[in-house]
Order: structure tokens, then sequence, then C-alpha cells
């Protein structure tokens, strides 16, 4: 059985760290600002995407709004939040799941195979996310770290 892109948007990193809530957010700005290019073709183009770019969108104390677009910010393919709050003394941060995130089915002679959609943006989420994951590491050698699907 294959999965569906709506399981696949779940996808999100959580943490469990000793550092601060300005500290973590940095982290993730940091690894923002390093995930370039790579991707599905954009749209049904036939064209890779390479210059898909990770953007912070806007900031609130405890949480950032990011995008992923095509180069240029030309295209929106996907968006998600990251949020940080400190409880007894730790850090939880949890960066993702997809709250938007556009879709392309690949076609054979005007034909829609049977098959899950891809989402436009995942390759350049799942190297955000891998960055995140080892900028918090590199930070807090101590801290709890996954990449998952959350239950439902």
């Amino acid at each position: 059985m294959a999965i569906t892109a709506k399981a696949r948007a779940r996808l999100q990193l959580r943490a469990d760290t000793r550092l601060g809530v300005i500290t973590t957010l940095g982290i993730v700005k940091v690894a923002a600002g390093a995930v370039k290019g790579g991707g599905a073709s954009l749209l049904t183009s036939g064209l890779k995407n390479i210059g898909a770019q990770v953007n912070v969108d806007g900031e609130a104390q405890n949480r950032l709004q990011l995008t992923i677009t095509s180069g240029k910010r030309l295209i929106r393919l996907c968006s998600l939040s990251a949020e940080a709050r400190t409880e007894n003394g730790h850090t939880h941060l949890r960066v993702g799941g997809l709250e938007w995130y556009r879709t392309n089915q690949p076609r054979l002679f005007y034909v829609i195979p049977a098959g899950p959609k891809s989402i436009a943006g995942m390759d350049p989420y799942k190297r955000f996310l891998e960055a995140v994951r080892q900028g918090v590491l590199e930070e807090d050698p101590s801290a709890l770290v996954t990449v998952a699907t959350p239950e439902a």
C-alpha cells in the first residue's frame, strides 16, 4: 500500500534540548538559510527544481513561519512552522508537519497512472529537517531529536 501525500506531509522534527528558545529557533533560521536547490520536478514543467529554498516569512516570540519556494520565490511549494517552548528547564522544539503543500502527479500520454502524488518541495523539506537535527545535536549533544511521522 502506497503512503499518501497527506500522510507524508505530517513528517516533522521534535527535539528536547537544554538550549534556550532563542538559540533553538536560531538553529532553525541557520538551517533555513543553508538548504538550497534540489527536489522533484517543479509542477508540470519537467525541469528540476534547482533553486528551491527555505524562507523565514514570519517571526514571533517562540514561533517561526517558514515556506519552501522555487528559485527567486516565484512559486510557493509548501509552508510549515517551527515552535519552541520551555517546560521544566528543557526546550521542546517542533518543526513541521507541512501546513500547506503543492502536489503533482506524473502523466504518461495524458493518463495519470495509479500511485501517490508527489509533494513538490519534499526533498528540500527533508534536507531542512536533517540540517535542523544536525544543528541541534552540534549545540547540545545530549538532546533527544526525532524526525518521524507522528502516530494518528
